[in-house]
C-alpha cells in the first residue's frame, strides 16, 4: 500500500512496522503501558457491562508481566 498523497502518514506506518518488528528495549512489560489502575477501570466495566467477572487472575498471572510486543502483540494464540 502506498500513501503518496500523505507522506507523513506513510512514514508513521513505516515507523510503526519497524517498531513492531524490532522493539528492542521498548519491548516493556504490558503493565508499564497499561497500568494496574487502567486495568481496574476496565475490570469494573467488564463485570458491570459484559458480565465477565473473575478476570483479575488472568491479568495478575498472565498478561501484566508479558513483554508488550514479543509476548503480547505477537502472541500466536
Amino acid at each position: 500500500i502506498t500513501y503518496k498523497e500523505n507522506p507523513a502518514y506513510e512514514k508513521l506506518m513505516i515507523d510503526v512496522e519497524n517498531f513492531l518488528e524490532s522493539p528492542g528495549d521498548n519491548d516493556v512489560p504490558v503493565s508499564k503501558v497499561f497500568t494496574d489502575d487502567m486495568f481496574a477501570k476496565l475490570e469494573k466495566r467488564m463485570d458491570k457491562d459484559a458480565g465477565w467477572d473473575n478476570v483479575r487472575s488472568y491479568w495478575e498471572k498472565d498478561f501484566k508481566d508479558r513483554k508488550i510486543i514479543s509476548q503480547f502483540m505477537k502472541d500466536p494464540l
